[in-house]
């Protein structure tokens, strides 16, 4: 995999503005750099806050549009026709659309369908275990559950993204 590294971020905005926007399903921010921007790098944290306003997840309702920065959201869970979202502080809301409806609205971003009812940010994957019914563990320690009809879009997502 290529990394980008940022010496100096002058007079650069605009160009990586055009490269985040144009290469904006092919670009990952690795745990690495997370740990780096943690330090307090400020040219770092501009382009991370930047990006993360730029590519929220707009969520569609039947009567709201909700905006997420994708690094908030953990997962979804469907739960009686609506969906549950979770987020990396711990917090959770219910969202009035089905499950199947916010799939179809994270199509360009990190996201994976492993159950009927469950759906992940593959930032947050630590570990997938495939027998004998699978479960793939977050980094919070949920565990949730892998429908066997799903194991090898998880299989194709974890070559394509790790």
């Amino acid at each position: 995999m290529d990394k980008i590294i940022i010496i100096d971020d002058s007079g650069i905005q605009e160009k990586l503005d055009k490269f985040l926007s144009v290469n904006k399903n092919h670009v990952r921010l690795s745990a690495d750099m997370d740990e780096f921007s943690l330090r307090g790098n400020s040219a770092f944290m501009e382009i991370l806050k930047y990006y993360e306003e730029k590519h929220k997840l707009k969520i569609h309702t039947k009567d709201k549009i909700w905006f997420y920065k994708i690094n908030e959201v953990l997962r979804f869970e469907a739960v009686s026709g609506k969906t549950k979202i979770f987020f990396f502080n711990g917090a959770d809301s219910i969202l009035n659309v089905s499950i199947d409806e916010i799939e179809n609205q994270l199509r360009d971003f990190p996201f994976l369908r492993i159950h009927n009812s469950h759906i992940v940010n593959g930032k947050y994957i630590s570990r997938i275990e495939g027998s004998p019914t699978g479960l793939i563990e977050l980094t919070t320690g949920d565990s949730i559950p892998i429908k066997e009809s799903y194991k090898k879009q998880i299989s194709n997502f974890i070559n394509k993204s790790f």
